[in-house]
Order: C-alpha cells, then structure tokens, then sequence
C-alpha cells in the first residue's frame, strides 16, 4: 500500500499517484531560530499550482551562494529550502533554494496563509492521561504514546489490545497521535480495512514518524 499523505494547503489526505504530480516542500535550515517554515510539508496535485505561482520565478543555487533566490539580493545569511516534484513516490525534479531572511518571512506567511489545520475524526475520542496520550475509536482500535518524558517517543495502534503498528515519533508525541489518527480515518472512515496495512501506510506517509520496525 502506498504512503498516505496529508495536503499542507488544504489539508485532505491522498496517496501519490503514476499519474498526478504532487509537491515536497523541505526546509534544511533558516537564517533564524524564530521563524516556523514546516521541515517537510506536502502538496497535493491539486493545491500545488499555488505554490508554483510564488516559486516559479525563484533561481535555484548552490549552497555556496550569497544571493538570495527569491529576490536575488546579495546577503550574508540565507535559509535552504528544496522543493521537489513528485510523481507516484519518484522525485522528478528538485531545486534548492536559499532565502535571506525578509523572503523567509515572505515564504513562512504564505505557508501559513494556506494551511488548513487538522479536523480531529468524530469517530475517535482523546483520553488525557499523564503516563502518554490515548484515542480511541468506536469499537476496538486505539493509539496511545509514550508520555512526552520518555527517552524515545513512540507511538503504538493497538486492534483489541494487540499492538499491530508502532512508530518512532519526531515532535510532541500527542500531537503525532492526532496526525496518524486523522489520515487513519480518512482511509478507512467506513470500517473494514486492514488496519495494520493503513496504520503502516500512514507511519510511512508522515516525514515525523519512523516504523519502529525499521
């Protein structure tokens, strides 16, 4: 089963596609610890022409540059961001980018601009509990976390009580929780599926959780 991924701009989750190209949005490094530009985000093939409209324009450079892509300026400090077309789960093209820090700010408010955040499933329910979070669905699936203390966060998706999928977790563990659950049920809202195949789908989709397996 492909990766299952999740849109940054309007947020629906889909699954590349040999016929569609959609878009990776990775930011290496910024010129300032303040500014929020998203590691990895995607674009689904709908929503990626409005992130082409504001690139399109900018000049690919070596990272040994000191001119910025976006206005072209000379400038000491830049950020790198790579952008990468996809298609089915091959990179097609890519470019890297460095951006002076008034053109971070001009690409971090126009990411934000367009992201649409996540709708937490009616079908599921949060528990807060101190030792790590807990959701679960009508029936017998649940998600639990290690508690945000832990040496390694983890994340578990357990069918009955049996743990099926266990993910590696970058980030608040919480906060992880709700993006797999999410994308989770949008794969499998009417019940049915293999929620092993769709769990593992998702862990591998999502650029902040790691198979635990691997």
């Amino acid at each position: 089963m492909s990766p299952i991924r999740r849109c940054h701009v309007c947020g629906t989750h889909f699954r590349p596609s040999p016929d569609r190209r959609h878009g990776r949005i990775d930011c290496r490094n910024t010129t300032g610890p303040d500014v929020t530009l998203p590691t990895t985000a995607f674009v689904c093939a709908d929503c990626r022409p409005e992130v082409v409209d504001l690139t399109r324009h900018w000049e690919p450079r070596d990272p040994s540059a000191d001119a910025c892509s976006f206005c072209a300026e000379p400038t000491d400090g830049t950020g790198r961001i790579d952008l990468a077309s996809i298609v089915d789960d091959r990179v097609v093209s890519q470019g890297t980018y460095l951006l002076c820090r008034h053109c971070e700010d001009v690409f971090e408010t126009f990411l934000a601009d367009l992201h649409t955040g996540l709708e937490f499933p009616d079908a599921w329910s949060h528990t807060p509990a101190p030792g790590g979070a807990v959701f679960d669905r009508e029936g017998d699936l649940r998600v639990t976390t290690t508690a945000p203390t832990a040496p390694e966060s983890r994340l578990r998706l357990l069918d009955d009580g049996d743990p099926i999928v266990e993910a590696i977790t970058e980030g608040a563990p919480r906060e992880r929780a709700r993006e797999f659950v999410t994308a989770f049920e949008a794969f499998d809202a009417e019940g049915g599926a293999d929620p092993r195949r769709i769990g593992n789908a998702v862990v591998e989709g999502n650029p902040h959780l790691r198979s635990a397996q691997d």
